[in-house]
């Protein structure tokens, strides 16, 4: 080895700032039947939701007669869902037609047929088809482009406390959240789990960690007028973090549309995003313009899109005040701020509050933005320190009051920064004029 004066190992420590999803769901829902409320859970495989919250199962507590049109279970069925009764190989599929408290512990299901065989009691009963949370996931899923991950909260199937559900959301890192399967209706909107939802991401947006912002998806009922539903849709439901939508469907259109969300970076405007559900009936001109007037979404089928497929007809927040019409303005202010936060981390602690320090400030944020004008995500951007340009101007020329700001900012240890940036929308409606001359 050769003798060297100076050695020098180098390595390398570069900082990466913290990242985040921009479009992770949490789905809180009803899962198997007769179940409790459970941890969440992340997916990335609607398969595996389907498995973690299945329809239900339960036993007969009463053996069930050949011929006999009932059957005495431990768990309630909802009315329309299918049951399989019986063992392996003597197993017979049923719809439930009709449910009936036996004795406070057990449940009476009138079935739509007679029983073919005999079954004894402890037999199992397995419900068919999936859960409330398990079918909502798996919409999500099915959108294009689809979520990358999706959350399941269950909440007590016969007895959910939601308040519960929302204060266990509150530090899972997703972006949306929706309820599964859980329409506004006529419930006073007070009590009412989407107002819940309402109250939770407006508050977890505005006091919650870093990163935590969010927005909520919900649908309106459809079994409602159309008057009744804008009427439901007031305190705190009309929220710019709320994204509210219209749909004559019987598909859980709140987590169809959270999946569609989900699919897209912050910036891009969801008007006439496809989103995949079943629909024949649409909106007419007037309804359409009612639910505009409300910031209130829709689902449509635009004749000059040729395939007849069903798209959001908009993209508003729920409350278009404070220059937060649409919802990817929200979106990517939760983004931006989330990078900026991120980079400007590495700065605390570290750099001085001189002219160096405040300078490397200014880069750093530079750093983020920068790149996001070369995508076209913003237009441009502006950063002013107030207390840089006081540090940049020669001492002698400063007065007394800018002298004492300098040292309440060292003293302190507190730096105010502005940063504006221009967010460019994209184009929602175009005017057109057509003259035809002779």
């Amino acid at each position: 080895m050769p003798f060297n004066y100076v050695t020098v190992t180098a390595s390398s420590d570069l900082f990466a700032p913290a990242t985040r999803a921009f479009g992770d769901i949490l789905v809180i829902g009803k899962g198997a039947i007769g179940s409790e409320k459970s941890d969440p859970r992340p997916f990335t495989y609607p398969g595996d939701a389907a498995e973690a919250y299945p329809q239900g199962r339960t036993k007969l507590t009463e053996a069930a007669a050949a011929a006999a049109q009932s059957a005495v279970t431990a768990a309630k069925f909802p009315v329309g869902s299918g049951v399989a009764i019986g063992k392996e190989g003597e197993v017979e599929v049923r719809n439930v037609t009709e449910v009936a408290d036996a004795t406070g512990a057990t449940f009476t299901l009138t079935l739509d047929e007679k029983l073919d065989k005999a079954h004894a009691a402890e037999d199992p009963v397995v419900g068919l088809g999936h859960s409330d949370l398990a079918a909502a996931i798996s919409l999500a899923f099915r959108q294009t482009p689809p979520p990358t991950v999706v959350w399941g909260l269950a909440v007590d199937f016969d007895n959910p406390v939601w308040s519960d559900a929302f204060t266990a959301a509150t530090d899972i890192p997703v972006q949306i959240v929706v309820l599964a399967n859980t329409p506004l209706n006529e419930q006073p909107p007070s009590n009412h789990p989407v107002e819940l939802l309402a109250n939770h991401v407006t508050a977890v947006s505005n006091t919650g960690g870093d990163g935590n912002e969010r927005i909520g998806v919900a649908m309106l009922d459809p079994a409602l007028t159309q008057a009744e539903q804008i009427a439901l849709c007031t305190g705190g439901i009309k929220s710019s973090r709320m994204f509210l939508v219209a749909h004559r469907s019987k598909d859980d259109v709140a987590a169809a549309v959270a999946g569609v969300i989900a699919g897209h970076e912050p910036h891009i405007s969801l008007l006439l995003k496809p989103v995949s559900i079943k629909m024949t009936r649409l909106f007419t001109a007037t309804e359409i313009q009612n639910y505009y007037d409300k910031s209130i979404n829709w689902v449509a089928s635009p004749v000059l899109l040729p395939g007849q497929a069903l798209y959001l007809g908009e993209g508003l927040t729920a409350n278009p005040s404070g220059g937060k019409k649409y919802i990817d303005v929200v979106r990517t202010l939760d983004d931006i701020s989330f990078r900026v936060k991120a980079a400007l981390i590495q700065a605390v602690g570290d750099l001085r509050i001189d002219r160096p320090g405040l300078r490397t400030v200014v880069t750093l944020v530079q750093s983020v933005l920068s790149p996001l004008v070369t995508r076209g995500v913003i237009e441009s951007y502006a950063i002013h320190i107030p207390l840089l340009v006081l540090l940049e101007r020669e001492r002698a020329t400063l007065s007394a009051d800018e002298l004492e700001q300098i040292g309440q900012g060292r003293s302190g240890r507190n730096v105010a920064m502005e940063v504006s940036v221009v967010y460019a929308g994209v184009i929602h409606q175009i005017a057109v004029k057509l003259v035809l001359k002779g």
